[in-house]
């Protein structure tokens, strides 16, 4: 968690956070897999993507604004994946899709 929240320092508090990507499928390898975020926050973020290191492997940060992912929720594989296999950290899809209906 200590990863998480520095990788996502400078944000507004976000809406959303769901871990994606190899971890989020049981196919992270220690020492050669990264970790993948998919951040959701409300207003414009000081960053879209970043990259930082853990012990356990870089971190890799996509940040979305809620009406992007809104908008875009059925037609981008990041945003489709964290609704498919992403493992909630804040929030869960069933939230976040009422969010959008909002």
């Amino acid at each position: 968690m200590q990863a998480i929240n520095k990788a996502i320092s400078g944000l507004n508090p976000p809406i959303a956070i769901f871990i994606i990507g190899s971890l989020a499928r049981g196919e992270f390898v220690m020492g050669m897999s990264d970790i993948d975020l998919m951040v959701i926050v409300s207003g414009e973020p000081p960053f879209r993507a970043k990259v930082i290191g853990s012990p356990l492997g870089d971190v890799e940060v996509m940040v979305y604004t809620l009406d992007e992912f809104c908008k875009h929720h059925t037609d981008n594989n990041i945003m489709l994946e964290s609704l498919r296999i992403g493992i909630p950290i804040i929030s869960d899809p069933e939230e976040l899709m009422k969010q959008c209906k909002r």
